[in-house]
């Protein structure tokens, strides 16, 4: 599919949907979105690194109205079968920026970098300067995660060489649209993981290394991905494949150093001086437990794994393609919708074994392989690690959202197949590309709207 079609189906697709989503949905009705402005807050407030408090909390200090806005939508939120009614929106409506702060205990997002809450920070400050209400700047915040993630998708596909369809196909999942316009990093990391596919492709291409400027974007694009979720670190191994020898007087490894350094001082810092451990249920994480238990009984990780992976296997997929909402206001498509996701994007995995920028690149493949097979192992580890019950038999915490970014790069791993069929059916692929995805985009931009409709605003039932 060329690059140009492939933007312009992807804007005219991505931008009303998306825009749709961040006006309709109302403030922290996305997953774990109160805690995601509230840590964009404490950094806006001059806190870059979360704190660990003598009373077991961590977090930092916010402005009041954040969690009086909260309080208003609690209800909704909380209470199975209710939906926002006229009144209790228009009563958010009318909270102001307070003034006054408070220390506020985010343990999940306490951890995280400030590098992906840039477009939430620009939108709440600017809603301040303004004179805004905390909901119309939790908005503006969402229009500036869309305008990031949105450019950072249009210059993945004019970078690509090729796969510009599976890029496309994800780019228009409904999570994906979902996250984009909500505050919070899922988007970002969805957005950058497309430009770190879209860089490897032109050394696939080339059958050969990146250029110096390739390879410095990929080392600056993993390590924002790996300072965010530092099971990504995972994905500098393919980046061994494509590493030029030198970039001018630098030997061309050592630009791989900030890029394995940083993410780990930080996890680093996070684990000593920031994190808790978060007691859901009957659940008591314990991180030094965990890591005896495992030392002296190895296969507790693998069996548990698999358990994970065979009972949550499907619903981590419906997450990953389309679960929005959060709390008791779960939004979930049709059913039929989800195979019929699945289906079309494997095929327009399949057609893009013939597109004439996919070249063997065997060793490359091989490595992003053994990357992708790495993340998602240790995804489930660190959760394993920091969310379950000491020697559970089951991986606590994982969401199916953790896997749109790392689909984006499966088609890297296609093989090339173009030499081995007629050239007069190459454009005939393109085509059914181009329709398929057209169908499926529209789909959901008539599905996704009135789900979020019916759900938040009509009925719970």
């Amino acid at each position: 599919m060329p690059k140009n079609i492939a933007i312009l189906l992807f804007l005219l697709l991505a931008l009303p949907v998306s825009g749709f989503m961040a006006w309709a949905m109302p403030p922290y009705f996305n997953v774990d979105e109160s805690n995601h402005v509230m840590r964009a807050e404490t950094v806006l407030r001059g806190h870059v690194f979360g704190s660990r408090e003598p009373d077991g909390s961590s977090g930092g200090f916010i402005d009041e109205g954040l969690l009086e806005l909260l309080s208003h939508y609690w209800s909704t939120l909380s209470e199975p079968g209710r939906v926002m009614s006229a009144a209790t929106m228009a009563d958010g409506e009318t909270v102001p920026w307070s003034g006054r702060t408070r220390f506020v205990h985010i343990p999940n997002t306490a951890i995280y970098p400030p590098t992906l809450y840039l477009p939430t920070m620009a939108g709440l400050w600017i809603g301040k300067v303004l004179d805004f209400g905390v909901a119309d700047s939790i908005r503006l915040a969402r229009f500036a995660n869309i305008a990031a993630c949105l450019l950072l998708f249009v210059t993945a596909l004019r970078l690509a060489a090729f796969g510009h369809g599976p890029l496309v196909a994800v780019a228009l999942w409904p999570l994906c649209l979902a996250q984009y316009a909500a505050c919070g990093q899922d988007g970002l990391l969805i957005a950058l993981s497309a430009v770190y596919a879209a860089l490897m492709t032109r050394a696939i291409a080339r059958q050969g290394r990146s250029t110096a400027a390739e390879f410095i974007g990929l080392a600056l694009v993993s390590l924002l991905l790996s300072m965010s979720r530092p099971a990504n670190l995972a994905l500098l191994l393919p980046l061994l494949m494509v590493m030029p020898g030198r970039l001018g007087r630098v030997p061309g490894w050592a630009m791989l150093l900030p890029a394995l350094l940083m993410p780990v001082a930080w996890a680093l810092h996070a684990v000593l001086f920031v994190q808790v451990m978060q007691v859901h249920g009957d659940v008591v994480p314990d991180l030094g437990a965990q890591v005896l238990h495992l030392l002296s009984h190895p296969l507790a990780f693998p069996a548990a794994l698999v358990d994970t992976l065979f009972q949550w296997g499907w619903p981590f997929t419906i997450g990953m393609l389309g679960w929005i909402g959060w709390s008791q206001v779960n939004i979930i498509l049709p059913d039929a919708l989800y195979p019929f996701y699945l289906w079309v994007f494997g095929l327009v995995l399949a057609f893009s074994a013939v597109t004439p920028g996919n070249q063997p690149g065997w060793r490359v493949k091989t490595g992003m392989a053994l990357g992708l097979v790495g993340t998602v192992l240790a995804i489930f580890l660190l959760q394993y690690l920091t969310f379950s019950a000491v020697g559970a038999g089951q991986v606590d915490g994982v969401q199916g959202r953790y896997f749109a970014p790392l689909a984006l790069l499966l088609g890297l791993l296609v093989p090339a197949l173009g030499d081995r069929l007629p050239a007069r059916l190459h454009p005939r692929f393109a085509t059914l590309t181009l329709v398929l995805l057209s169908f499926t985009g529209i789909l959901t931009a008539v599905a996704l709207p009135h789900a979020v409709t019916m759900r938040v605003y009509v009925t719970a039932g």
